[in-house]
């Protein structure tokens, strides 16, 4: 009877021990998203509509993908000056890389002459 009340015991320990690493994994992973938001008031639509062709393919070599773009649908506070974009990529150091990339360096002027801008970096959080 003692024997089997360790291995239980024992068990019941081990799929603890496992619960908790597997929850920690989890979240490494999660913590390690991250995201660019972009604000953007379109005063060249030609010009912004190139950009936006060229965009996607600058973000694939860095594992980016656009998340949202959209007019916002306000419910509080100062509303944005045009389109929302948000990009999200594996960690900060990704989105990093693809803002400073050669490719998006083309493209870069090209947004900037054809849109007032702000743009933020957000560390993605567990949840």
């Amino acid at each position: 009877m003692r024997e089997t009340a360790k291995v239980t015991l024992a068990l019941l320990a081990g799929i603890g021990i496992g619960a908790v690493m597997i929850s920690a994994g989890t979240a490494q992973t999660a913590a390690k998203q991250a995201y660019i938001v972009a604000e953007m008031h379109v005063t060249d639509p030609a010009g912004f509509t190139e950009y936006m062709r060229g965009e996607p393919a600058t973000l694939t070599s860095y594992h980016g993908r656009v998340v949202a773009r959209a007019l916002p649908d306000m419910r509080e506070g100062t509303p944005a000056d045009g389109m929302v974009t948000i990009y999200a990529f594996a960690s900060a150091e990704a989105a990093n890389r693809w803002y400073s990339s050669p490719e998006y360096a083309k493209l870069l002027p090209l947004r900037q002459h054809s849109a007032t801008s702000r743009v933020y970096f957000l560390d993605g959080v567990v949840q």
